[in-house]
């Protein structure tokens, strides 16, 4: 099966140790932004849990019968429900149906896995129905949930279970990653990283896209705006012929969150070389002012 990403390594390490103590919980909350692997980790336990034979790091072993049937997504005892296609949220039928699945008790030493991905996009009803099995757990099943914004699951869900908070990695393993399993230069995979939010998971979808090419030359021509070289106008609406509005507003937020920064902490990096000659040029007062317009701007568009 597949390696554990780097920066996952201290969180799997704590939670083997509670499984050999025999401490496992019933029920697990992983939280963290989009784009740090937070459903690869889930899988990985997932597959952990459910191989005959683990190795001594905790990772299935890849060859078991057991291990055979997840590799063909076909293992009985796995679990996973999302918002069906077409929609946002994940309805009560689908926590009904994994409850269901759930009354009946595992053997001894087996496991049954259920993934809820994200978690948040449980309807009301839906994370009423969960409540119950998790406060009257089943013996040997565990419920991993996935969310970004954990805050928004109810208290009643968030305080059964156990959290395992994911932050972003930090940038020189994040980028190391990225060379790695990209073969980006490491200039190019910092630009791509500061592109990704600091989400290395985003990266080779940012490359599928080309992404990095088009943002600098939009940035490039928000750069000539700046410094007076180019027509806002005519800037604008050559930007809106080749991207929609709420795409341009995410960039500019990034671009002045970045230089916000860079002024905050001089000693962090601006991987763009024309947002240094902005953040050389524009006040911090004035780069907040713009900064509150453009997120009143996304509220309206």
């Amino acid at each position: 099966m597949s390696d554990l990403l780097p920066w996952h390594h201290p969180s799997w390490h704590r939670l083997l140790e509670t499984r050999q103590q025999g401490r496992m919980p019933h029920a697990l909350l992983l939280s963290g932004a989009e784009g740090v692997g937070k459903a690869r980790f889930a899988r990985q336990l997932a597959e952990s849990l459910l191989c005959e034979q683990p190795a001594e790091n905790g990772l299935a072993c890849g060859k078991c019968r057991q291990c055979l049937l997840l590799k063909a997504d076909s293992h009985p005892d796995l679990r996973q429900v999302g918002p069906e296609e077409g929609k946002q949220q994940i309805g009560i039928e689908a926590v009904r149906e994994l409850v269901a699945g759930n009354t009946l008790s595992v053997g001894e030493d087996a496991h049954r896995v259920f993934i809820i991905d994200p978690a948040d996009s449980m309807s009301r009803a839906a994370a009423n129905a969960l409540l119950k099995t998790l406060e009257e757990p089943i013996p040997g099943s565990l419920i991993v949930l996935l969310s970004a914004r954990s805050d928004r699951l109810p208290v009643t869900i968030r305080s059964r279970c156990q959290m395992l908070a994911f932050a972003l990695p930090e940038e020189e393993a994040s980028i190391a990653w990225i060379a790695e399993n990209t073969g980006m230069q490491p200039e190019q995979a910092r630009q791509l990283l500061q592109l990704a939010g600091g989400a290395p998971l985003k990266v080779p979808a940012l490359i599928e896209r080309d992404e990095l090419q088009r943002h600098n030359r939009l940035l490039e021509d928000f750069a000539a705006i700046a410094v007076g070289g180019a027509s806002v106008v005519q800037t604008g609406e050559s930007w809106l012929k080749e991207t929609g509005l709420p795409h341009l507003l995410k960039y500019l937020v990034a671009w002045l969150s970045a230089i916000i920064r860079s002024k905050m902490a001089p000693a962090s990096q601006l991987a763009f070389p024309p947002l240094q000659t902005l953040s050389e040029r524009l006040d911090l007062r004035l780069a907040y002012q713009l900064l509150d317009r453009l997120y009143d701007a996304e509220r309206m568009s």
